[in-house]
């Protein structure tokens, strides 16, 4: 009986296991593969919903829990958990011993995983290099430092794979495949809007906005100052608003309490949640009137549903994204005109209408997996050139 191929995928956050959902799906459900996960970072923690628990729902194989996670409003903090991870994964990996190790995007992860596992000459494969935000955030410097110890490489876009042959990659490690997250966010079953509603309490019909907004790490001390403005705009415009939590990163802390103070000063206009099933997610979005904040749904998802995006803040800026985004800075006014735009700008609304998307067609699962599983692994892999 032939050996099966052994593939490990670490996931730290909500955000990028959603993203490579459908991609493990199809691992998991061939039968040439042995298929399992390592769960890190805010999975693990109760603060930001324990999404662990939705892991183990979709029954995946936990190879592994690695706790790492410093539970702290400090940069330290972040460091300090790279540092937790990367002995913790090389005991588990040396154990395991796969032979391809999968990891995305660019959070603490990213780079652990891969570092790790050059040293370990195991084969590694990220997902979403060579892509750009023009920010100013530690994630591009997380992402290129990943592609430069990876050795496959899984693009979104034509220009990212660009990107990486800049870097001095070769040709034959990167495969541009769209973005995996449509696969899984298109298939989706709608949910009626008053459904959606009911789920959260609300048993009549309202027009509302999804806000999500993330920390920047550089720019930690500004982060309670923008949370505010963009909850008073909100307020403001006297839009319904559902809240997402934050990410983990520095700062956080300081965007979570501010959500609590306006729960309390507008329990008629706000509700926050840590996390939905995907169902109540992706439905929330499709039956939204905009999505605000500075969260990449906007970018990569939000145009497949027609969903118009307002993207504030330094965040996302520089990406490629659809016709739906539109960028404005942490300033009220500027917050409350974006909202009265996207809601009544005919011109712009036919476009978003549309659902063009950049990122592409939700085929894209189908593309990784056929090169993971037949990807030779060899040293010809496993050393790496650069090609300048």
């Amino acid at each position: 009986m032939m050996k099966k191929r052994k593939i490990i995928a670490v996931t730290g956050a909500r955000s990028e296991y959603d993203l490579m959902f459908s991609i493990y799906e199809k691992l998991n459900q061939r039968d040439d593969i042995d298929f399992s996960i390592i769960i890190t970072g805010p999975h693990l923690s109760e603060k930001y919903g324990l999404t662990s628990e939705y892991i183990e729902r979709d029954h995946f194989k936990i190879s592994e829990k690695i706790y790492s996670l410093l539970d702290s409003d400090q940069k330290l903090a972040r460091i300090a958990s790279i540092g937790n991870q990367i002995p913790l994964l090389a005991q588990t990996l040396s154990r395991e011993k796969p032979d391809i190790v999968l990891v995305a995007g660019d959070r603490e992860e990213a780079i652990s995983v891969c570092m790790t596992c050059a040293f370990m000459d195991i084969a590694v494969a990220h997902f979403f290099g060579g892509d750009i935000a023009k920010d100013g955030n530690i994630d591009n410097s997380v992402r290129y430092a990943a592609s430069k110890f990876a050795h496959l490489h899984f693009t979104t876009l034509e220009e990212h794979k660009k990107n990486l042959l800049k870097l001095g990659e070769e040709d034959w490690r990167i495969t541009v495949m769209g973005n995996p997250a449509l696969d899984r966010f298109l298939a989706i079953e709608t949910v009626s809007k008053n459904d959606v509603l009911k789920h959260f309490g609300i048993s009549y019909d309202k027009n509302y906005c999804v806000l999500i907004q993330h920390s920047i790490i550089t720019e930690v001390e500004e982060q309670r100052k923008r949370i505010l403005i963009t909850l008073e705009a909100i307020a403001e415009s006297g839009y319904f608003c559902f809240i997402n939590y934050p990410n983990s990163d520095a700062g956080s802390s300081e965007i979570i309490r501010a959500y609590d103070e306006y729960i309390m000063k507008y329990p008629k206009q706000f509700k926050v949640f840590k996390n939905l099933d995907r169902l109540q997610y992706v439905n929330l979005l499709r039956n939204a009137d905009f999505l605000l904040g500075n969260s990449s749904s906007g970018l990569l998802e939000a145009p497949s549903l027609g969903l118009a995006a307002i993207n504030i803040g330094s965040r996302q800026r520089g990406r490629v994204h659809g016709d739906n985004v539109i960028f404005v800075d942490n300033d009220k006014d500027q917050i409350v005109k974006a909202i009265d735009f996207v809601n009544t700008n005919e011109e712009y609304l036919e476009k978003v209408a549309k659902k063009q998307n950049p990122y592409g067609d939700g085929n894209s699962a189908e593309k990784a997996v056929e090169v993971l599983t037949s990807v030779e692994i060899n040293k010809n892999l496993i050393y790496k050139n650069i090609t300048y």
